[in-house]
């Protein structure tokens, strides 16, 4: 893609800034987790933020834009005191990062950036739906990931 629509840019920008937030309270919730297994998974979902983070900052690097960068810090708006609210934090991170990718999907035609909003919306919403399932929440499934 060599272009991005208003619309486009926007919803991408605001797809990156959710991928940017969500590594850094993967990183946070490192701190809090001890089961192997939940060590494991965060490890597995920082991989695939950071992939979708770089092809967000690619495309919009390639269409002559500048991508938003991280912030140092985030308000998580709670505090994280042991591995349930700190899994709980990762639920509303790809919750943000669900909105995002939807946004994405809704603004844009072009092939390759559906694709690329699909598969974010599609594994936040996979990895929101295990977290729920690890922490007991339920309905542990949305019937519309990303609706805001």
């Amino acid at each position: 893609m060599t272009e991005l629509s208003d619309a486009e840019g926007t919803a991408l920008r605001s797809a990156l800034s959710a991928e940017h937030a969500a590594l850094w309270v993967y990183g946070l919730a490192s701190a809090y987790v001890g089961e192997s297994r939940v060590r494991s998974a965060i490890g597995d979902a920082q991989e695939q933020h950071r992939r979708l983070r770089d092809t967000a900052e690619k495309v919009i690097r390639g269409a002559g834009q500048i991508p938003p960068s991280a912030q140092p810090a985030y308000d998580v708006g709670e505090q994280v005191s042991d591995q349930d609210s700190a899994i709980g934090l990762l639920i509303k991170a790809e919750g943000d990062c669900q909105v995002g990718w939807r946004s994405v999907l809704e603004n844009t035609e072009d092939p390759g950036l559906r694709g690329t909003a699909l598969d974010g919306l599609t594994t936040s919403a996979t990895r929101a739906t295990r977290w729920r399932l690890t922490v007991g929440q339920q309905p542990a499934a949305q019937a519309f990931p990303g609706q805001a």
